[in-house]
């Protein structure tokens, strides 16, 4: 055999070995499968998805018939872009807040609930927005901040109350 030949059928050799471990489009697909990926552990649910402050979700409009009419709740706020109902005037363990027609991001409820979590008072928050996204996400954040100052003022105010 002549000496080209034999050193081309090597090189062809070591070709095909090279492809055979290194490219897996050649192997069988029945051979080895990963394992399925399994479900996780967190985020949202079903029951996360129906909910709103523990009771039936719905579409923000929706929602304001709910509250607006409930006769549990009281009118607490009114503004160009604001109406809110809560549970009680002076102090109110739950509020529903929707915004107004002229709010960018209107259609939109959210509602705060209040909960004793240990010897911590905790802030619930949970936003229904039919608007669009970017005046939604403006609109979360808002409600976040004012929580966030809401939240301090409580803090402040139990360890006011604390140091008597």
């Amino acid at each position: 055999m002549p000496a080209y030949l034999s050193a081309f059928r090597a090189c062809l050799l070591a070709v095909a070995t090279l492809l055979a471990f290194a490219s897996p489009s050649i192997a069988a697909d029945d051979i080895v499968k990963p394992a399925a990926t399994p479900a996780p552990a967190a985020g949202p649910t079903l029951a996360a998805a129906t909910q709103f402050c523990g009771e039936t979700a719905g579409k923000a409009e929706e929602l304001f018939t709910r509250y607006s009419t409930d006769k549990k709740l009281i009118e607490t706020y009114k503004s160009t872009d604001y109406i809110a109902f809560a549970d009680s005037k002076d102090a109110p363990t739950v509020m529903y807040t929707f915004t107004t027609n002229g709010h960018p991001a209107y259609p939109a409820a959210v509602c705060r609930k209040q909960s004793k979590e240990g010897d911590n008072i905790v802030l619930h928050m949970e936003i229904v927005c039919d608007g669009e996204k970017e005046a939604c996400d403006k609109l979360r954040n808002d409600f976040n901040v004012m929580n966030a100052k809401m939240q301090a003022a409580v803090n402040d105010k139990i360890r006011e109350n604390a140091g008597k």
